[in-house]
């Protein structure tokens, strides 16, 4: 086996099989077992792990990040933007790291429709916060699966057309959401998510979900831990819910709604008619009590 295993398995399955839009099931497993597993890159484990990411399935990898890191990493970037203007920056050569709150009315300015409070971090600035390190640690062994170099990104700045970035999302109360949507594919196989908050301990209600087939809602939160990351082919339908719908939003509480950690390699600004995910809602068919779940109600 080689540096180009996962990608030959992966292109195999990409060139025979249409790309997977509808979730199978979920997967759950030990990230440290995982990971041991990922660097073997034993044949038989290869070929099962694509194959069934390739089909639809979602991998919950349990206890990736310590509880305490993710618990710090909230804290942190929290108190560092508190007194900091919400701001937009687009993807381009020297973006600064920024946070905005995108109401929803910013929200139907994006490729597909939200309501959340992100903040964004880049790796050619001068990382104040000291996420890359940790994170990376955890990135490489996911970006090797995807059939990337581990490093593949981490030194290109927008100018190189594909870079990474991080996000930390706090989704407000009532009126946090995606809707379902389809992830950009085309250098990032796998949407990549650290999980930052509990349901029944810090939030109530949907959040995370995966459309299934016949349109099906798979509920997916009493599965996850805080500092557990979930990763799927990002062409499969999801999407967030709004949580603690029976509270009133506050942008500036630590503590409300559900937060979680985005890891994405994306086509940066400087990429003319750039590969983006888009929003999926006219591609499914979900009862009507069912869909009022997935969008909040003002």
């Amino acid at each position: 086996m080689n540096e180009t295993t996962y990608k030959s398995v992966w292109e195999n399955c990409e060139k025979t099989m249409p790309l997977p839009t509808r979730a199978r099931k979920i997967v759950t497993t030990n990230f440290e077992e995982f990971k041991i597993k990922v660097l073997e890159e034993k044949k038989d484990f290869v070929e099962e792990t694509v194959n069934s990411l390739y089909s639809g399935d979602l991998y919950i990898l349990k206890g990736a990040f310590t509880k305490e890191f993710m618990t710090n990493l909230r804290k942190n970037t929290f108190l560092h933007y508190k007194n900091k203007p919400s701001e937009f920056h687009k993807m381009t050569e020297g973006s600064p790291d920024f946070h905005r709150k995108i109401d929803l009315n910013i929200g139907k300015k994006y490729s597909f429709k939200g309501c959340k409070h992100s903040f964004y971090f880049y790796s050619w600035n001068e990382d104040p916060l000291n996420l890359f390190k940790p994170i990376y640690e955890e990135w490489r062994v996911i970006k090797k699966l995807m059939g990337l170099k581990p490093t593949e990104y981490e030194n290109n700045t927008p100018k190189d057309g594909v870079i990474d970035r991080i996000q930390v999302v706090q989704y407000p109360s009532k009126i946090g959401y995606l809707e379902p949507h389809s992830d950009p594919y085309k250098h990032q196989r796998l949407i990549h998510s650290g999980y930052m908050s509990k349901k029944g301990v810090d939030f109530e209600g949907l959040g995370f979900y995966l459309i299934g087939e016949n349109d099906k809602i798979i509920e997916v939160e009493d599965l996850i831990d805080v500092g557990d990351v979930g990763i799927a082919y990002a062409s499969v339908y999801h999407g967030v819910a709004p949580v603690n719908t029976n509270k009133e939003p506050n942008w500036n509480d630590i503590n409300d709604g559900r937060w979680f950690l985005s890891m994405y390699s994306n086509e940066s600004n400087e990429v003319k008619s750039r590969h983006t995910g888009y929003g999926v809602l006219d591609k499914i068919n979900i009862k009507s009590n069912l869909k009022a779940q997935l969008y909040p109600k003002i």
